[in-house]
């Protein structure tokens, strides 16, 4: 639905949307985080693969009716019981991703991880020649968090010696704002990198300029089209103007950066055209108001856009294998 967005009616009704939040919508938020979710059922090992002293396991479950596919990488030479944190990759994009990314941390202490990779409803896991494909309607960091919360369970559940009171998250994009949440959301999580993932989807400075170009019919970051998307089903009646609300609240970290861990790190880049670097000065900024972290780590790139950023890899091992 493209709308004209003339009337003052509708830009009063966008002002209200994106208000700041108030105490009582934030406490509704956790409210419902708070509540029991189903635990997940028929944990199973698809496919397994081996290469230098390394297993990457292909492993489903049931997760709220879904069938959900993820690898899970473990430690070099492995031996049941042996002790050992665990890592979350989380991916960007709404494609799917290559379990094969498990891989490839093998830098420093990270050998010594569970490397995990999930996929997210609705998408598909790849490896190598074969697909897996998790069922489900594709979500916005809320439903993706529920799917990985799910996927550490299993992984402690069923590998003797993986650590559930050390795990860490590492997200790229829409995976950094699913890193940040799960941060938020899962005691279990005491660590954190977030590579240009979007924090605020609720009071961005531009986000409303960016939701009208969508409603309109304009091309634009996904940044803004999602939320365009949760506006459009208000506007036809498919949602209530609370559940709107939380919706975007429920995304953005942001307005709970209190309940992240005490160790964040964050990588942006200042020509980001897909995710606005704001959003990371924004987290920053938060984060810096309080007293009690451990690391609390910015880096921004002059030069960087929404990909490949020099040392990245670098620091965020760094930070993930302080202290070990």
């Amino acid at each position: 639905m493209a709308l004209g967005l003339a009337g003052p009616s509708q830009a009063e009704s966008l002002q209200r949307i994106f208000a700041p939040p108030t105490e009582a919508e934030q406490k509704a938020v956790l409210d419902v985080w708070a509540e029991p979710v189903a635990p997940a059922t028929r944990w199973m090992v698809e496919d397994s693969f081996e290469d230098d002293g390394f297993r990457l396991d292909i492993v489903s479950q049931r997760v709220e009716g879904n069938s959900h596919f993820s690898a899970v990488r473990t430690p070099q030479d492995y031996r049941p019981g042996q002790p050992a944190p665990i890592l979350v990759l989380n991916h960007g994009g709404w494609d799917g991703i290559e379990g094969e990314w498990a891989f490839e941390l093998v830098d420093d202490c990270l050998a010594e991880f569970f490397v995990v990779v999930p996929s997210f409803r609705g998408e598909e896991l790849r490896i190598f020649e074969d697909t897996y494909a998790s069922t489900g309607e594709q979500s916005l960091i809320n439903r993706d968090v529920i799917d990985v919360m799910a996927l550490i369970s299993g992984v402690v559940d069923n590998y003797p010696g993986a650590q559930d009171d050390d795990v860490s998250a590492w997200g790229y994009s829409r995976g950094g704002g699913v890193s940040l949440m799960l941060g938020i959301r899962d005691p279990r999580v005491d660590r954190v990198v977030n590579v240009f993932g979007p924090t605020d989807v609720l009071t961005y400075p531009d986000m409303i300029n960016g939701v009208i170009g969508h409603l309109r019919g304009e091309e634009v970051s996904p940044y803004y089209g999602f939320p365009g998307t949760f506006v459009e089903a208000y506007y036809d009646g498919q949602t209530s103007f609370e559940e709107l609300r939380m919706q975007l609240l429920g995304g953005s970290a942001l307005h709970f950066a209190e309940l992240l861990p005490e160790r964040v790190q964050t990588h942006h880049g200042v020509r980001d055209t897909i995710v606005p670097v704001g959003n990371a000065r924004a987290l920053d900024q938060a984060l810096m108001r309080r007293s009690d972290m451990i690391t609390s780590e910015y880096f921004e790139y002059r030069f960087g856009g929404h990909g490949a950023l020099p040392g990245l890899d670098q620091r965020a091992t760094r930070m993930l294998c302080a202290d070990r």
